[in-house]
């Protein structure tokens, strides 16, 4: 038997991460208080609006596929945008849809349909400390994952919230720091399902609707291009999205237009 494989070793190895783990716990179990004991002190500010920006890679499929969801007041109402924006198909991936849907909810707010989340309940600083204390210490290779960023406006005041992979952290011990924060991952999708139905995908379009979503989409190019989502976005502006950490200008170095076959060479 080798020394790596002794009982000895492996009793020794099973100390180490348990001793990690309790330690790991207990510092965020800290921190939960501390927070808590902060946010009680502190009045917590209305939230205004919000937009997640959710960027996608994948092994099979679309190489990547980018999710913009928004919430933002429109007079005494809350427009609900979607935007996806991804290849056409894997065998076109230079020639870019871009597609959307939006859907007003009347005599409503932001606060109100969002405010359960508490985005304006932590700063920045003390969410990425919750991240970084859940973070695994050897993080999977990952082939089909998101990471999201939240760009939210809370009283006045713009926030952001880089949240990574999520295979990249133990959520048992990111839900003992802060339950809400925990759940933050599955925001976009529980208000698109809330807004536009349990089955609904931009990726899963009738002709019709298609080209319904398409024609949306080219009416708000202007409005994405003039930077409005860009801070949700990552900085690299590599050739046509090529790069995981691509920029809005490079998700869209393809797009000319809507398009629903690929053009031959």
């Amino acid at each position: 038997m080798s020394p790596r494989n002794s009982p000895r070793t492996t009793a020794l190895q099973r100390a180490i991460y348990a001793s990690t783990a309790f330690l790991t716990l207990a510092l965020l179990a800290a921190v939960a208080t501390f927070l808590a004991t902060r946010t009680r002190a502190t009045t917590i500010p209305t939230l205004e609006s919000f937009y997640i920006v959710t960027q996608a890679t994948f092994r099979d499929g679309p190489a990547w596929v980018d999710h913009i969801l928004e919430l933002r007041p429109q007079g005494a109402d809350v427009l609900i945008r979607e935007v996806r924006i991804a290849p056409l198909a894997p065998s076109c991936p230079r020639h870019v849809t871009l597609r959307a849907i939006e859907k007003t909810l009347p005599a409503t707010t932001v606060q109100r349909l969002a405010g359960k989340f508490e985005l304006c309940a932590h700063a920045e600083e003390d969410v990425d400390g919750m991240i970084h204390a859940a973070k695994l210490e050897d993080a999977p290779n990952i082939d089909d994952s998101a990471t999201q960023t939240i760009i939210a406006v809370c009283g006045g005041q713009r926030h952001m919230f880089e949240l990574p992979y999520p295979e990249t952290l133990r959520f048992e011990a990111l839900t003992l720091a802060n339950a809400h924060v925990a759940k933050w991952w599955e925001i976009a999708a529980d208000l698109e399902a809330d807004a536009f139905g349990s089955d609904f995908s931009l990726a899963k379009l009738t002709p019709a609707q298609d080209q319904t979503a398409q024609d949306l989409g080219a009416k708000i190019l202007t409005e994405i291009k003039s930077g409005r989502y860009k801070q949700g976005f990552a900085d690299a502006d590599c050739p046509y999205a090529e790069c995981r950490d691509h920029s809005v200008n490079s998700a869209l170095q393809g797009y000319s237009g809507p398009i629903f076959t690929c053009p031959k060479d």
